[in-house]
């Protein structure tokens, strides 16, 4: 893929107020995804979109994110498919698998009743199926849209409801992955993991950009990436004018999203409205990009609120649902705060037994990665070096979890 020649100025750093921004953005997701589970599971309120706003940031995190990381990948030479696939897998996987273990045990041990759709959501083939990413694949979904029913549909396992979305952030990456080093950078891969890739990464993406239980995920997931790749443009000239960009994008995503929540409600799945989301989400960080000083002590709160938030995403329901059916406790008030207490120190364990070593995880499939991929370069392949390891820039920022 040719880069073109400006790429050789210098790329400001990312400030520490970006840096803390976009961590508190992730932390915010996650605990508006518990929310909403709180208070469907304990009080039987589920009229508050808490649950998915924060799938909608996510979503738009991820894209904007691993844009940079992809445009700051094509910067160097060589082959990038079998590097991205590792770190995108062991970024995923490695907090994953535990917690998949985790939460078949405790559905055998402390949860008697059925949370997931009918299908298969429990058992052998369920945790196959998870462990996969195969829960509610679009192939799934289409039949079941044909009238025909599967038994043996994959759902998520039975209390882990928000594994739906984590199958579709990864075949979103696969996708991605493979449009943007493969076809657009002409990256050669073994055909038989090419057509095994995007048969079953494709049709997730087409599926979640019509249908799917986030009406457009794949959408919302590509306006960030279009987000990021402006951002990545803008800062080769030093985010230039960046207060005035910032005010143009607030005040008018604002005031279009309050025209847009008052028309037809605030929905996040929305495409419309998350797409004004991300113009304010962005535009805050617009202007959070040239703050030269921020306070240490917020930052480090929230880049540890952000660190774990991943591994929150994945157990909290589990621990909600253990604690609602065992906790003997009548103030389902009192119940419902030791629950999303239990949630937090629970999470945070598997961070540190295993999310954040995810990049060693990482190292370790990049090479046995590039030997299954067999992935080769078209000749004249224009290459430039890669930016100064001196300067941290938002696709550095982009290693971490979206």
């Amino acid at each position: 893929m040719s880069v073109p020649s400006d790429r050789a100025l210098p790329t400001p750093a990312i400030s520490d107020a970006g840096s803390a921004y976009l961590d508190g953005l992730r932390a915010l997701g996650a605990n508006l995804v518990i929310v909403a589970h709180v208070l469907a599971l304990y009080f039987g309120i589920k009229r508050y979109p808490f649950g998915s706003l924060g799938v909608t940031i996510f979503f738009l995190l991820s894209g904007f994110l691993i844009m940079q990381s992809m445009l700051s990948r094509a910067a160097r030479p060589g082959v990038h498919v079998p590097a991205f696939m590792a770190d995108r897998t062991a970024r995923i996987l490695t907090p994953y698998v535990p917690a998949l273990v985790v939460i078949a045990l405790a559905n055998l041990a402390f949860i008697d009743g059925r949370y997931s759709e009918d299908g298969a959501n429990a058992g052998m083939l369920a945790f196959l199926g998870n462990l996969a990413l195969l829960q509610d694949h679009s192939a799934f979904q289409f039949l079941d849209l044909v009238g025909i029913e599967l038994a043996w549909r994959i759902r998520p396992y039975n209390s882990a409801e928000p594994f739906w979305t984590v199958a579709i952030e990864m075949w979103i990456y696969v996708a991605a992955g493979l449009f943007f080093f493969c076809l657009i950078g002409r990256e050669r891969l073994d055909r038989r993991w090419l057509f095994a890739l995007t048969s079953i990464s494709f049709p997730v993406v087409v599926w979640n950009a019509a249908a799917g239980g986030g009406k457009s995920l794949s959408l919302i997931w590509i306006v960030g990436a279009l987000i990021g790749l402006v951002f990545h443009r803008w800062r080769k000239t030093g985010y230039a004018n960046a207060p005035a960009v910032s005010i143009v994008m607030v005040a008018f995503g604002t005031i279009a999203l309050i025209g847009r929540a008052g028309k037809v409600g605030f929905s996040p799945y929305d495409l419309q409205t998350a797409t004004l989301l991300a113009i304010v989400m962005f535009g805050v960080l617009a202007y959070l990009l040239t703050i030269a000083r921020f306070s240490d002590r917020w930052k480090r709160f929230l880049e540890r609120a952000a660190s774990y938030s991943y591994s929150l995403y994945l157990l909290h329901n589990t621990v909600l649902i253990a604690t609602l059916e065992s906790l003997p406790i009548e103030d389902l008030r009192v119940r419902a705060a030791i629950a999303v207490l239990l949630a937090h120190v629970c999470s945070y364990l598997l961070y540190l037994a295993f999310e954040r070593h995810y990049r060693t995880v990482g190292a370790w499939l990049r090479p046995r990665f590039e030997r299954l991929l067999k992935v080769s370069e078209l000749p004249e392949r224009a290459t430039v070096p890669p930016p100064a390891s001196a300067t941290t820039s938002l696709a550095d920022f982009a290693v971490r979890k979206p």
